[in-house]
């Protein structure tokens, strides 16, 4: 039957459809590839944030927020997740200090649970210190 058999001429159309369909394809690919380069890190709505009892940020709000943060002075971090983590500092621009600085965050995704700190030092006599600042990273 010659009318089901395709023509040369209709089937270049397919063959060009074809070609755009997987050069779709490929810009889809660069296109993740290129988000994942500028720092989309794929966090998930479990990864979320709290910083001195109020929820800071969460889910795909963190890419943003993957940074160094000043802060009035807090000593409670609370995350839950396990795609991010947070470095609680005692000096300001997330500057090092001795034992001042403190992983709140598992990054541990074999636990649900949510990893909540209080910060504080002290040998004989424990007490809370207050962070001045923070920073934010995926795990």
């Amino acid at each position: 039957n010659a009318s089901s058999t395709p023509t040369i001429a209709a089937a270049l159309p397919l063959r060009i459809l074809c070609r755009v369909v997987s050069m779709a394809r490929v810009r889809a690919i660069v296109a993740v590839l290129a988000a994942l380069a500028a720092g989309a890190t794929g966090f998930t709505i479990n990864d979320k944030v709290y910083v001195d009892g109020a929820l800071f940020a969460e889910s795909s709000g963190l890419d943003s927020n993957q940074m160094c943060h000043e802060h009035k002075g807090t000593h409670h971090f609370k995350v839950c997740g396990c795609g991010v983590k947070v470095v609680a500092h005692l000096l300001t621009e997330c500057q090092t200090y001795k034992q001042y600085d403190t992983q709140v965050g598992k990054c541990d995704c074999s636990s649900k649970a949510c990893d909540e700190v209080e910060l504080s030092s002290g040998y004989s006599q424990k007490f809370n210190w207050k962070a001045a600042s923070f920073e934010i990273s995926a795990c």
